[in-house]
């Protein structure tokens, strides 16, 4: 448990030193990018760290119980700080894919509205009966901020950044722009971004539904061996020949190995997802 206990201070140590960082810089990263696409847009980066680090010791801890060999304590906590990891990973997936889905038909539900010569505020409120859950806290934010007569580019750039999604960067792109040069072809741009955002999606539904089989296979061999493990544990000699030094090698190749093969499986089951090219401007 030494180990374990000094990745944990690590993963403390991160946590604190995220706390100093400003939050401009914040903004600017990577990390903080991916984890608001995951959903965690209020949630402070110090906060994840410390989460994580729970999660590891935790996951350690039963993984010690489960097989009682000292190798595997460490592993266990190197695990539980990637079981965190991959939940996001999955929970980011799965909400890209409900707004890809749901996109076309709020973006036709806008412009519809503009073209009958409503307001970008009205057609805002039309658009909010078929939002998905999560985006309603945000979108209620937008219309109120658009009555109140705020700046539009201003409420605009917030939507983008609380739903940290490629299409709203697009869709928001298009009405700014139209607004700076005059938004009359604004319903034109927004009924081509609806019929290409919808081709995207039955394309990328296609390809996952052929690929799943390959994500399934890829857990199923994470999982296997380790079960194979555990019930060899429970014999006294096999725990004796797993704790010298030829066993702990053996088991560090095997949990690496097992690492790499999952993470290629799941790279061949899976698609590339769109980079957000367009959010340079919420840094200003």
């Amino acid at each position: 448990m030494g180990a374990a206990v000094i990745t944990c201070g690590v993963v403390l140590g991160l946590g604190i030193s995220l706390m100093a960082i400003p939050a401009r810089s914040r903004r600017r990263s990577p990390v903080r990018t991916w984890f608001d696409e995951s959903g965690l847009a209020g949630v402070s980066l110090a906060v994840i760290g410390v989460v994580m680090a729970t999660v590891a010791v935790i996951t350690g801890a039963l993984a010690a119980t489960i097989i009682p060999i000292p190798s595997i304590a460490p592993l266990g906590f190197v695990v539980g700080c990637g079981i965190p990891i991959i939940a996001l990973a999955s929970a980011r997936d799965r909400r890209r894919q409900r707004a890809r889905a749901l996109w076309p038909d709020v973006i036709d539900s806008i412009r519809v509205a503009l073209r009958s010569g409503s307001t970008l505020t009205d057609a805002v409120t039309a658009a909010a009966t078929i939002i998905p859950r999560e985006w309603r806290t945000a979108w209620a934010e937008l219309e109120s901020n658009l009555r109140r007569g705020s700046d539009v580019d201003s409420a605009m750039r917030r939507l983008q950044r609380a739903l940290a999604d490629p299409i709203a960067d697009r869709v928001v792109e298009s009405i700014v722009v139209a607004r700076e040069y005059g938004g009359t072809a604004l319903p034109v741009v927004l009924a081509e971004l609806g019929r290409s955002v919808r081709r995207e999606s039955a394309m990328r539904h296609e390809a996952q539904s052929r690929q799943s089989w390959v994500r399934h296979a890829a857990t199923l061999g994470v999982v296997s061996p380790w079960i194979v493990l555990a019930l060899l544990a429970s014999r006294p000699e096999n725990r004796e020949t797993y704790s010298t030094v030829a066993g702990t090698l053996l088991i560090v190749v095997s949990a690496g190995v097992t690492a790499v093969a999952y993470f290629v499986m799941r790279a061949l089951g899976s698609m590339r997802e769109p980079a957000r090219w367009l959010i340079g401007a919420l840094d200003d």
